[in-house]
């Protein structure tokens, strides 16, 4: 009998010890703190947007309007990227513009056949540049946190990057090459005023 209760107090005194010295962590905790999306965005930036917006991926602005009054779905389908079902579809629009109007969160964008595009130049949220340029996917990452952060820094650096030094571009009047993500659903109206997130902005030669 007394080797059984001097077991039973070891096995106690075990637990007790092994409670202390073991902290649990959840595993999307534990990911989350380790993982810094800068280094990979910067190497996106560097290494292949360059290329992505200069490339087929890009549709011009004259043909995306076009394409939204003849054929949305085939718009979406040729060009768009989405993050699943119920999500907008995200694509890369690109051409010259006039600013017709600078704000401080958006500046009005009009084409030569008259259609109006909102550029965001502060205030940057969501996924839609990150799922425009299709180069990353939520199955490379640990969990959607990890995801959501490669999001924050690509828009982060839209506005230091691609907006900041523009500013002395903005103004009503100046002839703009713009090249931007936005977001596009299946049904809508073909003349509505789209929300373009700039990943390139240079003055028309």
């Amino acid at each position: 009998m007394k080797r059984v209760i001097k077991a039973i107090a070891w096995c106690v005194v075990v637990v007790i010890i092994l409670a202390l010295s073991l902290k649990v962590e959840r595993l999307d905790e534990r990911t989350t703190a380790e993982f810094d999306p800068t280094e990979q965005v910067e190497h996106f930036w560097n290494d292949a947007l360059p290329a992505l917006l200069i490339g087929d991926r890009v549709v011009g602005v004259e043909l995306f309007c076009q394409a939204l009054k003849n054929n949305r779905q085939l718009l979406i389908d040729r060009y768009g990227l989405t993050l699943g079902i119920g999500a907008p579809y995200s694509l890369l629009v690109g051409g010259a513009f006039t600013v017709t109007e600078v704000g401080e969160e958006l500046t009005t964008l009009r084409t030569e056949a008259g259609a109006t595009f909102l550029m965001r130049t502060a205030y940057i949220f969501g996924n839609t540049v990150r799922e425009a340029t299709g180069a990353f996917s939520i199955d490379d990452y640990e969990n959607t946190m990890d995801f959501n952060r490669i999001a924050s820094e690509l828009n982060d650096r839209v506005v230091e990057r691609i907006v900041a030094p523009a500013e002395e571009f903005l103004q009503a009047g100046n002839r703009l090459r713009v090249v931007g993500a936005i977001d596009l659903t299946p049904k809508g109206p073909a003349d509505e005023a789209f929300e373009l997130i700039p990943l390139s902005i240079q003055p028309c030669e």
